[in-house]
């Protein structure tokens, strides 16, 4: 029987990491400039963290693991920064919101969201013959037990928090351009698109916090069927946020 780890990893994330990196490369190709860019990076930073995902579990080293599974929670966080950017050059324009602000922003995010990494022991690994390090020595490699990443409540916590704080304060602004446009409007129906994208992406990102810290067999289902969610979500996304041509 597969195991749900291996559904998730190969075949849901697998095609995950394909459409995200279409959508990154469709938005390249339709014009080339700061908007265009930022669209792309919506995608193509939570791209890197799939891939590094697929690539972890397919070299498959205690070591890597660990910090594998922190650059992929953290990559899915911070790709998200990239919408308020996208909100904020459409409504406004290059020259009110600068390149430089941009840069700093997410240089701040990404250093909060960094703190992830030297939170001690914030990752371990289960596996079925015990945690961490030698459970991952005396694990069933005939059957592939790829083990299944445990996150401490400080770990959870902590992500948490600064992912959500990011996720309200996107809810908010983009509520406020959809009233500002109309619901009628064309802009506001990509920004209700918008919206409905990110909560969907939100969904998958906060089940990943909770189930990797209850660590409950039936949680790690949930998730897996939660992540089916991402697909919606990044088309709607894409949808919402392209720029239409002129």
């Amino acid at each position: 029987m597969v195991s749900t780890v291996v559904l998730q990893v190969y075949l849901i994330y697998g095609l995950i990491f394909i459409m995200f990196s279409y959508f990154a490369i469709k938005a390249l190709i339709r014009n080339r400039n700061r908007i265009s860019i930022t669209l792309a990076l919506v995608f193509i930073i939570p791209a890197l963290g799939i891939l590094t995902n697929i690539l972890y579990r397919t070299i498959d080293t205690y070591e890597f693991n660990l910090i594998g599974n922190k650059i992929t929670i953290v990559l899915s966080c911070l790709g998200l920064i990239n919408i308020y950017f996208f909100v904020e050059l459409v409504s406004k324009s290059q020259v009110s919101f600068p390149l430089r602000k941009q840069l700093i922003i997410f240089a701040i995010y990404a250093a909060l969201l960094s703190i992830l990494f030297f939170i001690p022991n914030g990752v371990v690994f289960d596996y079925d013959s015990g945690l961490g390090i030698e459970g991952y020595k005396t694990r069933d490699t005939v059957d592939l037990d790829l083990g299944v990443p445990v996150w401490t409540t400080a770990f959870f916590l902590y992500g948490l928090i600064i992912s959500q704080t990011l996720i309200i304060w996107l809810i908010f602004i983009t509520v406020k351009q959809y009233k500002e446009f109309g619901k009628d409007s064309v802009y506001g129906k990509k920004y209700i698109k918008t919206l409905i994208g990110m909560i969907l992406m939100d969904i998958v990102i906060v089940g990943s916090f909770v189930f990797n810290w209850l660590n409950d067999p039936t949680g790690r289902f949930i998730n897996l069927i939660l992540g089916i969610f991402i697909f919606s979500a990044a088309i709607l996304l894409y949808l919402g946020l392209r720029q239409e041509k002129e």
